[in-house]
């Protein structure tokens, strides 16, 4: 379901104020794997739990900060990786991750706090948010 502040500017120019909300039982449109991946994202999230998983090859250790869906219908997340390197050789940063891509999806154990980050909660990067910090 969409967020009342979306408001079109013209017939072919939306304008986003806002979060759009997508509502948690839309996660069973999902595959399991993709559901469990999301639903490990998420309870770190209630934390704030740091996570780690691999994502082309590497291991990482993230603090995520918005799961939502792309704009195709793709699972998302963004987050401050900590560790682990990109494949574009980036370290430390702000990252989207496909979570169709990540593999073996785990609560780090550790917590962060959301305010030692700088996030922009206006602009989550993603089309839908399940959750966001």
């Amino acid at each position: 379901m969409s967020n009342p502040a979306w408001e079109k500017k013209s017939t072919d120019e939306p304008i986003y104020e806002g979060v759009r909300a997508q509502d948690l039982g839309d996660l069973y449109d999902y595959d399991r794997e993709t559901i469990s991946k999301i639903q490990t994202i998420i309870d770190a999230m209630d934390w704030p739990q740091l996570i780690v998983f691999e994502y082309s090859g590497a291991s990482r250790v993230v603090a995520p900060f918005v799961v939502g869906v792309s704009s195709e219908g793709n699972p998302l997340m963004r987050g401050y990786q900590l560790e682990g390197v990109s494949r574009s050789g980036k370290g430390e940063g702000w990252r989207m991750f496909q979570i169709k891509n990540m593999e073996n999806v785990e609560n780090h154990q550790d917590f962060f706090n959301a305010e030692d980050f700088d996030f922009d909660r206006n602009y989550p990067w993603t089309y839908e948010v399940f959750k966001m910090l």
